[in-house]
């Protein structure tokens, strides 16, 4: 139940926090990407080191 609880006052927040700053909204979802962009990009840099 309090699961349930947490998930629905976390898409709240975000909803609301995209509806209040959707510029600020937009700069999170662009940092993440980039972040998770940096980690993909590592992680294959990593695994392509042991082929060669």
């Amino acid at each position: 139940m309090a699961k349930k609880i947490g998930m629905w006052l976390l898409i709240a927040f975000l909803i609301f926090f995209v509806v209040n700053s959707p510029a600020d909204a937009a700069a999170v979802v662009k940092s993440i990407q980039h972040l998770l962009g940096q980690g993909f990009a590592s992680i294959s840099e990593f695994i392509r080191s042991f082929r060669d």
